[in-house]
């Protein structure tokens, strides 16, 4: 039982039973509610237990919210990968169970704000200590950092891919076609992608409301070996396919949902 007080959280499974103990693609969604940090943690070492005997692909996740925020945690190559969270907290990657739990606590965040209190004396005192030919080596340093910085060439993120012929690229255009969310709460996003390229990304409001909307052209391609989409309107961004079902974009999962409006609703003044 949870203390009176103690923050609650709720956990919904994908591809993963309510016990994080056994992952399948026919395991069915369960969300389960009211669950204190200590049986988060609990589930959280499970599903570390249980990553390196996940079959390659299937990338089953654990989905926490709480009052902090809402985390996603999958399990990826035999690890756990903190992918997506809406919340303030800083963290992400392939973690620990303890570090996936201190970054839902907090307890990172407020360690890292206690070493950096602690650090700023020592510093301001290794400042006032420095004499005159420090500076310089300092400034001139900072001025060839900034000259290079300014003059190098643009990097890019996107994995490297190559756009596929116009038969195949139909084809892709045609299975991917639908409409994908990352969730239904004011944060969340949704992607609508048209079998000719099109693509609106809508960012949910209050009550599904559309706050923000964005238009896209994408091209289909191919990216370490798996079928994807190139938004060439967007910096060359890339959606990923998962699978049937999900695609990803920017680190957040967007499930194909089920028939329903077309569209959300729009912003009105």
């Amino acid at each position: 039982m949870s203390s009176p007080g103690e923050p609650l959280y709720s956990v919904a499974f994908r591809y993963l039973s309510s016990d994080a103990k056994k992952a399948g693609a026919e395991l069915p969604e369960v969300q389960l509610h009211h669950l204190s940090i200590r049986q988060v943690r609990s589930l959280v070492e499970s599903a570390a237990a249980l990553a390196p005997s996940v079959a390659l692909g299937l990338e089953p996740e654990l989905r926490i919210t709480g009052a902090s925020g809402k985390f996603v945690v999958q399990l990826k190559t035999g690890h756990l990968s903190l992918v997506s969270w809406a919340s303030n907290k800083q963290g992400g990657g392939v973690l620990n169970p303890a570090q996936i739990v201190a970054v839902i606590t907090g307890e990172d965040t407020a360690a890292d704000d206690r070493r950096q209190f602690a650090r700023a004396p020592r510093l301001l005192g290794l400042l006032g200590s420095m004499n005159v030919g420090l500076l310089v080596v300092a400034t001139v340093a900072v001025n060839v950092f900034t000259v290079w910085f300014m003059t190098r060439a643009p990097r890019t993120n996107v994995p490297k891919f190559t756009l596929l012929q116009a038969g195949p690229a139909e084809r892709v255009l045609t299975d991917v076609a639908g409409v994908y969310e990352t969730g239904g709460g004011p944060g969340d996003r949704r992607l609508e992608i048209k079998s000719d390229g099109g693509v609106q990304r809508i960012k949910f409001g209050p009550n599904r409301v559309a706050a923000q909307k964005q238009n896209y052209t994408v091209k289909a391609a191919e990216a370490a070996g798996r079928p994807a989409l190139v938004m060439v309107t967007k910096g060359q961004s890339l959606i990923t396919i998962k699978d049937s079902l999900s695609i990803v974009l920017y680190g957040d999962t967007y499930q194909r949902v089920a028939a329903g409006p077309a569209a959300a609703s729009s912003k009105t003044d």
